[in-house]
């Protein structure tokens, strides 16, 4: 209070006293222009005037620039706090810096660490700790490409995948739209099916036949294809959707959550705007085909061999008839994609006498679809993908999405490797002993194949879709300008067998040119030592794999590494130089090998004292030396020995950061200290042959990547699987179809050797 009546003085004196000033100061002036007024001297008065103006103007001058002089040396000081303090800045600012302080504040308390059950007690004293779900301080949170977790109807959605399976519901959808065929009757279940597929009777397959996409077209030319049919109506939402769904596709740059959202909006206008075709078009499909047919068991006539032209008519959208001129009433085989931009274009459908503006030629003759990729809704390709993330539904209301997110990422991810188990094993079958150069194996019974495509199974663009045919579109990772390899050698075949590969732990992606001459090594133990297992020979590579702590204590030549045996998937623990042949009698020569049957394979019909003792060697009591089972469902062996050869130098990093970011959204990427089960682990690896073949890829894979939840015995890698001139932007695929599938994409051009133990195969 005192305070508050000594300012209040200090002010009233202050300008008081100021007016009395200002009023001695004008008397003076005042005085002098009245005197001049009294004389008639008006000159004097403008004189007076304006001096005292130009005198005021002057000092006021003076003192601005003096206060701004000093704010400038104030200002310039340095401080030893930052100025946001409400004497500092003005209000408006230090509005700001208080919401700035508080937002922090609220995010560092949710984001410690502490009792829960607190909470409601805490935020009872400081509501300011509150957090408003629909604003929250942090704001929103997104990963391109990816959906947030805590997504209402999006959780967890990685979006690429779903764009790469749109092409392949459009089909499903107009592949539905086909209507029964009434001279078909409903055909007996001879595969077991469900009743309710039973009992639908099958759509027409001359319908059918057109309403299917070839595995050779795109799917703007596909898009076109249908609305020239009238399948897609508005025909304007097919431009709008292939649009954004190109851009989606191969660009580089991943979705954000909104762009995906109109993408799937028009996705899903297209869905329920696909409509059965008009009466006149189904007729005429319906005629054409029966000519076609026709025609093939007829002789070429004189008209035909003249070029006699005949007329036809087309079926427009609205049921009226146009007259065209056709030179032919076969489809053409002929791809017109090259010379086609939108959907002005005109070319020949493969429905005689229907002018499409499509690009859309079967192949002739017409091929039989099978019972099951008849039956209504389902595709053929998307109807086989156990592994989808995107599905049709019925909907049930106008505002219902014709469509459902199916999460394979964390639910179905086996479904996967038990299809592609299925697929191994009914395939044993087609492996036939009349090859050339086939021969067997006398112990095991194995089959030496001779061909690089009868080895494994190979990708089948109608069982796997188009895009295993296609290298990655999104990859930015690549090669080095003058990174060139050998193409004119033939390579499957050159690879002489092994039984047993070792990888001994070094924790080095880098090694001496001969990885023997390491001192004090493993391998130096076993390749200098004359160790030789009994069952076969021997493959020895240095890898990356970390070392155990006490490898850094001990002394150099007694430092203990861990031992990770293929195929049988066991890491031997605490091997040293010293205990290596305990390593080879006790565990390699005990080991599961590349030829030993996979179960009872091959040992059904063999006396019992041949029989070969494959105890799983988890531990001895004749050896200091323990082991465990490896947690790997499959690993992937990479040579990046720079010292022999500086192309593997260059490729490995490339190709495992490549794998790393196709296995990552699968849940499958295994760094070296992961032991969780089921995942794929990257390793690196010393020299193995053929620099010249770079990049080096050896896969081991299990026959089951669920094994360990089943409780079943372990049996090792069922396949091994050595590819060559591997590039980046082939990595996708290798993820998708030869480490979970077990299939090869390009046998003839990358496969160097391989077994097979499931059905008996290998390379040599």
């Amino acid at each position: 209070m005192a305070v508050r009546i000594e300012r209040f003085l200090n002010t009233t004196g202050f300008f008081f006293f100021a007016l009395i000033l200002v009023c001695l100061i004008l008397l003076t002036p005042a005085d002098a222009i009245y005197q001049c007024y009294e004389t008639n001297r008006l000159t004097n008065i403008f004189f007076i005037t304006g001096a005292y103006i130009i005198t005021f103007i002057l000092a006021a001058l003076i003192y601005a620039t003096r206060i701004y002089t000093n704010r400038n040396a104030l200002t310039g000081i340095p401080k030893a706090w930052i100025p946001v303090e409400k004497e500092d800045v003005n209000k408006s600012v230090r509005r700001l810096v208080k919401e700035g302080l508080a937002r922090s504040a609220v995010i560092a308390y949710q984001a410690r660490p502490r009792d829960v059950s607190t909470d409601e007690d805490n935020f009872r004293r400081y509501k300011s700790l509150l957090i408003d779900s629909d604003r929250p301080p942090w704001g929103h949170v997104e990963h391109p490409g990816w959906s947030s977790p805590a997504s209402p109807d999006l959780p967890d959605l990685p979006y690429r995948v779903v764009i790469q399976e749109l092409p392949s519901l459009i089909e499903a959808k107009a592949v539905s739209l086909a209507p029964a065929d009434a001279l078909s009757p409903t055909p007996p279940d001879p595969f077991g099916l469900s009743s309710d597929l039973t009992t639908q009777s099958l759509p027409d397959t001359r319908v059918v036949e057109v309403l299917q996409r070839p595995a050779s077209m795109g799917l703007r030319e596909y898009i076109r294809h249908l609305t020239s049919l009238g399948a897609i109506y508005p025909p304007e939402l097919g431009v709008e959707f292939l649009s954004l769904y190109e851009a989606a596709r191969f660009s580089p740059r991943e979705l954000h959550e909104g762009e995906f959202r109109d993408l799937m909006h028009l996705f899903a206008e297209i869905l329920r705007g696909m409509t059965s075709l008009a009466p006149p078009i189904i007729e005429e499909i319906r005629d054409s085909a029966s000519y076609r047919r026709a025609e093939s068991e007829s002789f070429i006539g004189p008209s035909d061999e003249e070029g006699e032209t005949d007329t036809v008519e087309h079926y427009g959208l609205d049921g009226n008839l146009v007259p065209v001129r056709s030179n032919s009433l076969r489809p053409s085989n002929a791809s017109t994609w090259e010379t086609q931009s939108g959907y002005d274009t005109a070319l020949q459908s493969p429905v005689s006498g229907l002018s499409f503006n499509s690009g859309f030629a079967p192949r002739d003759p017409r091929r039989t679809p099978s019972t099951r990729s008849l039956r209504r809704v389902y595709s053929a390709q998307s109807a086989s993908s156990g592994g989808s993330v995107i599905r049709l539904a019925q909907p049930r209301s106008p505002t219902d999405l014709p469509y459902t997110y199916m999460h394979l990422f964390r639910r179905g991810t086996s479904s996967l490797f038990n299809s592609s188990n299925a697929s191994l094993a009914s395939s044993r079958s087609d492996i036939t002993t009349d090859a050339v150069g086939d021969k067997a194996l006398a112990k095991e019974g194995f089959q030496t194949i001779s061909s690089s495509d009868k080895l494994f199974s190979n990708v089948d663009p109608a069982v796997d879709g188009e895009d295993c045919l296609h290298d990655c579109a999104t990859c930015t990772v690549k090669y080095p300008a003058k990174f060139d390899v050998d193409h004119e050698d033939e390579l499957y075949g050159q690879v002489k067998g092994w039984s047993t590969h070792i990888l001994v732990a070094t924790g080095k992606s880098d090694w001496v040119r001969d990885v023997a001459d390491e001192t004090g090594s493993v391998m130096e133990a076993i390749e200098k030592g004359g160790l030789e297992p009994s069952n076969g020979r021997l493959k020895l590579s240095a890898s990356n794999m970390p070392v155990p702590d006490e490898y850094h204590m001990a002394d150099a030549g007694k430092q203990p590494t861990d031992v990770l045996l293929l195929p049988s998937f066991t890491v031997v623990e605490q091997v040293t130089p010293q205990l290596a042949p305990d390593l080879i009698e006790n565990f390699v020569n005990k080991s599961l090998t590349t030829t030993t049957p996979l179960g009872s394979s091959g040992k059904e019909n063999e006396a019992p004292a041949e029989t070969p003792d494959l105890p799983h060697p988890a531990a001895t009591s004749i050896t200091s030396l323990k082991s465990h089972p490896s947690p790997h469902a499959a690993v992937i062996l990479l040579c990046s020995q720079r010292t022999r050869d500086a192309r593997c130098g260059q490729s490995a990093p490339l190709l495992r950061r490549e794998f790393e970011r196709h296995l990552r959204p699968l849940g499958l990427y295994r760094d070296m200290d992961d032991t969780r089960p089921g995942g794929v682990g990257i390793y690196f690896i010393s020299h193995v042959g053929g620099h010249k073949y770079s990049a080096n890829v050896i896969v081991y894979r299990r026959r089951d990547f669920d094994w360990y939840k089943r409780g079943e015995e372990d049996e090792g890698a069922a396949q091994g699987i050595w590819l060559a001139r591997v590039r980046p932007e082939e990595c996708e695929n290798i993820i998708r179809y030869t480490v979970l599938q077990g299939k090869l994409l390009k046998p003839e051009k990358q496969l160097r050797a391989g077994f097979d133990r499931e059905r008996g195969l290998t390379s040599w």
